[in-house]
């Protein structure tokens, strides 16, 4: 340290601003580095606080990937519910589908996590299970009023969520894997055609 600098003083943080500076800390060194580079020592480092603070909130890096992935499910329950209000009927349905895509393409980090393999058994953490769930419920929730309007078949809404959301999800893991490239016009087109027939199927109308 140069002659007559200071020593900057630790962060002070309150208890529930420290757990989210960490997270939010997580979440930047998985968009920069990616997820086998996340450490709660990094964590702790770029947050500014000792090796021993984020131990206080999370009591394994496992817990801290957790935290990343149920703050993903809750950004992106936000933008869905947003399309949803943005239009009504089909057309406020088409706006979600366009929302979850839309997310998993701009967070691209964020989304490989929520979905990745190391997440894939939620059951030790149950408020990322019900964040998670509670997507997939809303979903199924607006399938059922659809239903009840007549703008969509007979079916189970919670079946019919999950096949929605296997096709939207497949999309999105091949338009970031890059598989989609020179396959259709642009990520629009596709979007849109892929909206097109989860509401209207592939049959003449």
């Amino acid at each position: 340290m140069p002659p007559g600098t200071k020593k900057k003083p630790p962060r002070s943080y309150h208890h529930g601003d420290l757990k989210e500076a960490l997270v939010e800390a997580a979440a930047a060194i998985v968009r920069t580095k990616g997820l086998d580079a996340l450490t709660l020592r990094e964590v702790a480092r770029r947050t500014g606080v000792s090796p021993a603070a984020p131990y206080r909130h999370f009591p394994d890096r496992r817990a801290l990937v957790a935290a990343v992935a149920e703050r993903g499910f809750e950004r992106m329950q936000v933008a869905m519910m947003e399309g949803m209000k943005s239009a009504g009927g089909r057309a406020g349905f088409k706006q979600v589908a366009l929302a979850y895509v839309s997310f998993g393409l701009t967070n691209p980090a964020e989304y490989r996590v929520m979905f990745g393999p190391e997440m894939a058994d939620t059951r030790d953490f149950p408020s990322l299970r019900e964040t998670s769930r509670g997507v997939l419920g809303g979903t199924a929730e607006a399938v059922s009023q659809l239903q009840k309007a007549g703008l969509i078949g007979p079916g189970e809404p919670w079946l019919i969520a999950v096949a929605l959301w296997s096709t939207l999800h497949g999309l999105v893991m091949l338009m970031l894997d890059g598989q989609t490239e020179g396959v259709a016009p642009d990520s629009d087109a596709l979007v849109e055609e892929v909206t097109r027939i989860m509401m209207f199927g592939m049959a003449p109308r």
